[in-house]
């Protein structure tokens, strides 16, 4: 039940149950009023019927008033009420409130009237009087005052009833929900990002309370990220000096070593240049990686793709590989033909992947590369798996290489001149093209990478 139809039910019931109530019990005492006047008009009836009776049995002691008083004084006794005879002529015989001095009453209502003919002929009126509606002095009055009484008061009961009930049921349902918001809200503000609001319903507020832990959970997600973000540039400032510094200072060794004449054959002049030239490579390694993670951090990863045959490209690509990895000694397998698909791709992205990838296995010590590629029809997609003979990468390793900066054995990494970001610069490169990129390795066994990129239809 959603908190706006539930503030309207508040408001209707209290509004409307106590006017309910307040009609239910006069409708029940107007009831029971019903029944006492039917029960009432039966009694009066019987009270007249024996004043009459009483009349035709002794209509010859009228004359004498406290004598005839006295044959119907039994019948009136109980109530309270005036008996009035008079003749025909409208002479009063009888008047029962002159003959009982003590009795000061005002008999206001007339209850009944009947005429009574005697053996004589004669014609002799009845009137019975009361000061109220009843037989019993004050009796309508007093149920119509208790009616009034007790329907006001049952209405106010279950006002007070329900004012109570809802007043406690939206501060557990609205009330103390908000002041949760409020307190997780200082929690945040604090610093504390663990604080959940705990609430099950499914209305407004919970929907809202929902939200707001989403929030908090991005919040802290994001908070996290950001922390392991500026722990990873904190760790790129303290190691780039390291990883720039030792190749630069082996460049100016080899240099002043040529420069002073150290060298004394070309044979020797040849191997210092060759460290230099392997030294500039690795510098110009590290460079490219930072450009291209700077590019990703930024989101300004271009991207210029092309719709390309997989065979005709990837043929060209892995002879140009095939070529660059026999000189480095290293194998390069093609297992099976290249699949005939048409793809959507960067040319120049796809050939930094590749040369991300090779590059990791020669520099890590792989003597040979195998790749496979097959289409998978059912999903639309070009797979790609890339095998190495190498060492393999630790089991602790495998979930961290495709994260920024990440290294698994530092000082071995540092030694190779690995940045941490090619991984990484792969998988964004990937992604960018709707592919994806998974690895499985055992530590001594080899490492295989498993590309997919999507197809279209040739």
């Amino acid at each position: 039940m959603g908190l706006k139809t539930r503030l309207i039910i508040a408001f209707l019931s209290i509004v409307i149950l106590p006017i309910i109530t307040a009609f239910g019990v006069i409708s029940f005492f107007s009831y029971q009023l019903d029944q006492l006047n039917e029960e009432q008009n039966e009694e009066i009836d019987d009270v007249l019927s024996d004043i009459n009776d009483v009349i035709i049995d002794n209509y010859q002691h009228l004359d004498d008033p406290e004598l005839f008083f006295h044959q119907i004084g039994s019948i009136i006794e109980p109530y309270n009420v005036e008996i009035i005879i008079t003749a025909q002529d409208n002479d009063v015989l009888i008047d029962s409130s002159e003959i009982e001095e003590s009795n000061e009453e005002d008999f206001m209502f007339t209850m009944r009237q009947s005429q009574v003919q005697t053996l004589d002929g004669d014609i002799i009126n009845i009137e019975i009087k009361s000061n109220s509606l009843d037989l019993t002095s004050n009796q309508s009055y007093n149920k119509i005052i208790t009616t009034i009484i007790v329907s006001i008061g049952s209405g106010l009961l279950v006002l007070i009833a329900l004012m109570i009930g809802w007043t406690l049921y939206i501060s557990r349902t609205i009330l103390n929900p908000l002041k949760q918001i409020y307190t997780a809200t200082e929690e945040m503000t604090e610093g504390n990002l663990n604080y959940e609001i705990n609430y099950t319903k499914n209305d407004e507020i919970g929907r809202f309370i929902k939200g707001f832990n989403i929030m908090r959970d991005h919040l802290k997600q994001s908070l996290h990220k950001q922390q392991q973000y500026e722990k990873n540039r904190k760790e790129l400032i303290a190691t780039i000096s390291h990883d720039l510094r030792t190749p630069l200072q082996s460049i100016k060794g080899y240099v002043e070593g040529i420069n002073d004449g150290i060298v004394q054959n070309e044979e020797m002049k040849k191997r210092y240049l060759q460290v230099i030239l392997s030294k500039t490579e690795q510098l110009n390694r590290l460079i490219e990686d930072l450009f291209e993670f700077s590019k990703i951090d930024l989101d300004q990863l271009a991207m210029e793709k092309v719709l390309v045959n997989s065979k005709d490209y990837f043929d060209q690509l892995l002879t140009e590989f095939a070529i660059d990895l026999n000189q480095k000694e290293t194998k390069l397998l093609v297992k099976k033909s290249v699949p005939s698909s048409v793809i959507h791709i960067d040319k120049k992205r796809i050939e930094q992947v590749f040369t991300n990838l090779l590059d990791n296995a020669v520099r890590y010590g792989a003597s040979e590369i195998g790749i496979r590629m097959y289409e998978s029809t059912e999903e639309k997609r070009l797979v790609i798996v890339i095998s190495d003979n190498g060492p393999g990468i630790p089991e602790e390793d495998l979930s961290h290489i495709f994260n920024h900066f990440y290294r698994g054995e530092k000082s071995r990494s540092r030694e190779l001149g690995g940045t941490g970001l090619g991984l990484a610069i792969v998988k964004s490169i990937l992604e960018a093209h709707d592919g994806e990129i998974t690895v499985e390795s055992v530590e001594g066994n080899g490492t295989t990478f498993k590309l997919s990129l999507p197809t279209m239809t040739s």
